[in-house]
């Protein structure tokens, strides 16, 4: 699927992951052989999608995972990373959070959809390092937030996430 991607898009290795300081344990699972089965529609192997296009003031993005053909994506732009999503068919991008922790929210949040039981949702968090479980059921198990949209409310659930992880 190679040459599919946008030429900004490069594999992502280990070394790279040092470079950007990633976490450790965030890059061990991302470059995991075995996840447990919440993970399997959710996480694919990064081979099995492209990124159709990446806009200009990106410089490189790095590829971590597939959903449905869709890439999960680090942003590099200058200094600064991101997470988002790069799309297979459709010419735009989504930005979805500022640090892996944020990234890692929104997918545990994902796969808390498809009715994985907490205890799951735990030991998954726990594979993938995700710090705020506790946080994240309060978020998806309490009263919809009044006057606010799911979506906006995810959308500042995660950046509440960010703001913790920097």
């Amino acid at each position: 699927m190679d040459d599919l991607n946008h030429p900004k898009v490069k594999p992502f290795t280990r070394e790279i992951a040092s470079a950007l300081a990633i976490d450790r344990s965030f890059a061990d699972f991302v470059f995991a052989i075995n996840r447990q089965e919440c993970f399997r529609c959710w996480v694919e192997d990064v081979n099995s999608g492209w990124t159709c296009y990446v806009p200009n003031d990106i410089e490189v993005v790095y590829p971590l995972w597939c959903t449905n053909a869709d890439q999960t994506l680090i942003l590099v732009k200058g200094s600064t990373l991101s997470f988002g999503k790069g799309w297979h068919d459709n010419p735009d991008m989504e930005v979805i959070s500022k640090t892996t922790q944020g990234l890692l929210a929104y997918l545990i949040i994902q796969i808390a959809e498809s009715d994985v039981p907490d205890g799951e949702l735990r030991q998954a968090a726990a594979f993938c390092g995700f710090r705020f479980v506790d946080e994240l059921l309060a978020f998806i198990d309490g009263p919809p937030p009044e006057g606010t949209s799911w979506s906006d409310a995810l959308v500042q659930f995660i950046a509440g996430v960010d703001a913790k992880s920097s």
